[in-house]
């Protein structure tokens, strides 16, 4: 029923419209599908504080095991910021920079650095890639719930009405660009698997097995042609660039 109505004129308005006046973050999502700007993936904007600490604390084991004390760490799609606290906290010598695509969660986020006086270690960019970031300048490169998009949580058999493999494939080679040799790219509940990118064979998995689910349940995954797969073969983990 919900695919029918999608076509009906207007629509996208009508939804527009329903989530700006239930405001907060409900409002940022309705900017994104507003603007629909270039290269979004996931229009949504939900996020939380300490949503993934199993991820992270692989991620400390990693630094710690490199030596890397004071680690420059790019979140890609940052939402409202509550990611880059949580990572702030768990890396307080960190160098952070947050991406997002959508310009109202930009400047959320950007408050909530400012509110929690940590501006100096957290930098904050509008982008919809990582193109402009410097080449293998950063130690940790995170997309958490970013390659995925919320309608896709039903698994419809094919995911290229809202998003697709290739451009998938085009950001996150411009993400593992920016990754120094020995660096982390952790990816978690993407509807692409990582392995399926020509870039992925760059790269060794650290730390893998996370649960699937998310609060929507596990999330489906799609193939190269856009097609749902086995929601048992995605790869979502922790990865290090080959030296």
């Amino acid at each position: 029923m919900r695919s029918l109505l999608r076509r009906l004129p207007g629509f996208r308005w009508w939804v527009v419209l329903r989530l700006l006046l239930a405001g907060g973050e409900s409002r940022r999502t309705a900017v994104a599908l507003a603007l629909r700007p270039r290269n979004l993936f996931q229009p949504f904007t939900t996020t939380a504080r300490e949503r993934y600490p199993d991820e992270l604390a692989a991620v400390a084991a990693a630094l710690a095991a490199d030596g890397a004390t004071e680690p420059r760490v790019l979140s890609f799609g940052c939402s409202s910021g509550e990611e880059l606290l949580t990572l702030h906290e768990h890396f307080p010598d960190a160098s952070i920079t947050g991406i997002d695509i959508n310009p109202a969660a930009v400047r959320a986020a950007r408050r909530n650095v400012r509110r929690a006086g940590a501006q100096a270690r957290i930098d904050v960019l509008r982008a919809g890639d990582a193109e402009g970031r410097p080449a293998a300048s950063y130690d940790v490169v995170l997309a958490l719930a970013v390659f995925r998009h919320g309608d896709l949580n039903t698994a419809p058999g094919r995911c290229d009405d809202r998003i697709r493999f290739a451009d998938f494939e085009r950001t996150v080679a411009g993400l593992c660009r920016t990754v120094r040799p020995g660096g982390l790219f952790v990816i978690r509940h993407a509807n692409f698997r990582f392995g399926d990118t020509a870039v992925a064979a760059g790269f060794e998995p650290v730390c893998a097995g996370f649960p699937s689910a998310s609060v929507h349940g596990p999330t489906p995954v799609y193939g190269r042609d856009d097609q749902i797969l086995d929601p048992d073969l995605r790869d979502d983990g922790v990865y290090r660039r080959r030296a």
